[in-house]
């Protein structure tokens, strides 16, 4: 199993990740101005502008997804105030969360608790889910079953 989590702001011209990095006094694992190259090999410029701050420098191996979303709870609750003002004036915001697994492997399992406390901050939840589908030749790459428990 891999998994990752990144908090993710991101504002049309005029609100910069300068600005959010600035008034939440965190450093972002990563921030896109608006105006800037999509890469170094377009012309095209970013339209928007992006701040993340992920849970880990890149994908980690056998890692809870709920372990990820508690280590950016841990650092933004204290700015949870600061965030809905950054949405009020126009961000958007989401949790963007990675996780691989083998088809048998694992199952992700957030709890009410965790839930309760991303509620209280802004943005959606995103979940990208992928399996190596090795177990079942039949099925589309990147094909997932999700099934969902009752409480």
């Amino acid at each position: 199993m891999q998994t990752t989590a990144t908090f993710r702001l991101w504002g049309s011209a005029g609100l910069t990740a300068a600005a959010v990095t600035q008034r939440l006094g965190l450093q972002p694992t990563t921030a896109l101005e608006s105006g800037t190259p999509v890469s170094r090999r377009s012309t095209r410029t970013r339209d928007s502008s992006l701040w993340l701050l992920s849970s880990s420098p890149g994908m980690e191996s056998d890692v809870e997804l709920a372990t990820q979303l508690n280590r950016l709870l841990t650092v933004l609750e204290p700015v949870t105030h600061l965030l809905w003002d950054l949405v009020q004036t126009g961000y958007e915001a989401n949790w963007f969360c990675y996780i691989a697994s083998h088809a048998t492997e694992h199952a992700a399992e957030l709890d009410r608790p965790l839930l309760q406390r991303l509620l209280a901050l802004p943005g959606d939840l995103w979940l990208d889910v992928n399996g190596d589908d090795t177990d079942d030749e039949k099925r589309a790459p990147g094909t997932v079953d999700l099934t969902v428990f009752p409480a």
